[in-house]
C-alpha cells in the first residue's frame, strides 16, 4: 500500500518574514524592514479587547519596534525604559500623548471607557502637528480639574522644551515606532509611579 501525498503529514513553511527574522536573530543582523512596518499597522488597527480600548500596545509589541530601530541603526538608540535624555522628536511626541491621555484618565477619575488614544493615535503618531496642538488645549481643560496639577504641568513643560515648542508635521515608519515605544515608556513610567505612590 503506497501512500500518496495526500496523505503524508503537511509540513508549515514558514512565511518569508518569519525566515527572515529567524536568520536576522541568527546572525545578529538587523531585523527585516517589513516586521517593524507589521508590528506599527497592528498597534495602529489591532483592539485591546480585554481593556476596553481600540489601540494595542503591549511590551512584546514596544520591543520588537525597539530591537527593529536599535539594530537599523547599530547602536542602542532606544533604551530599555523611559529616556528621559532621549531628545528625538518623535519619541518625545509619544511621551506627551502618554502624558496627556493620563490627564485626561486622572481628571475623570480613571472611569473613562474611550481615551484620546482610542480616537487619535494614529493619527497623532503619524500626523503630529495635525493632532497635539488641539489634545493640549483639551489637556489644560482636564488639568484644571486635578487636586495636584503642578507635577503634569512640569512634565509637559519638559518635554515640550525638548520640543522646541512646535510638533513634526509628518513622521516616517522609523519615526512613529519611536512614537509608539516613546508613548508605551512614558505610560508604564507613570503608572509605576502612581502605584508606588
Amino acid at each position: 500500500m503506497s501512500l500518496s501525498h495526500q496523505n503524508r503529514p503537511k509540513k508549515k513553511v514558514p512565511s518569508p518574514l518569519t525566515a527572515a527574522l529567524f536568520e536576522a536573530i541568527l546572525k545578529g543582523t538587523r531585523y527585516p524592514d517589513e516586521l517593524l512596518s507589521t508590528v506599527i499597522t497592528r498597534v495602529k488597527t489591532d483592539s485591546d479587547e480585554e481593556n476596553n480600548h481600540f489601540i494595542k500596545i503591549n511590551d512584546t509589541r514596544a520591543g520588537l519596534i525597539k530591537g527593529c530601530i536599535n539594530r537599523k541603526q547599530n547602536k542602542e538608540e532606544i533604551k530599555m525604559s523611559l529616556d528621559l535624555e532621549n531628545k528625538n522628536q518623535a519619541y518625545l511626541c509619544g511621551r506627551l500623548f502618554a502624558v496627556l491621555e493620563k490627564i485626561q484618565q486622572d481628571a475623570s477619575g480613571g472611569g473613562l471607557n474611550r481615551t484620546i488614544k482610542d480616537s487619535y493615535f494614529a493619527s497623532a503618531c503619524s500626523k503630529p502637528s495635525t493632532v497635539f496642538p488641539k489634545l493640549y488645549k483639551l489637556s489644560q481643560n482636564h488639568i484644571k480639574k486635578l487636586s495636584s496639577p503642578i507635577f503634569y504641568n512640569k512634565l509637559c513643560g519638559e518635554i515640550l522644551d525638548g520640543l522646541d515648542g512646535k510638533f513634526p508635521s509628518t513622521l516616517s515608519l522609523d519615526d512613529q515606532g519611536r512614537f509608539i515605544v516613546g508613548y508605551a515608556q512614558q505610560n508604564k513610567a507613570l503608572y509605576t509611579k502612581k502605584s508606588e505612590e
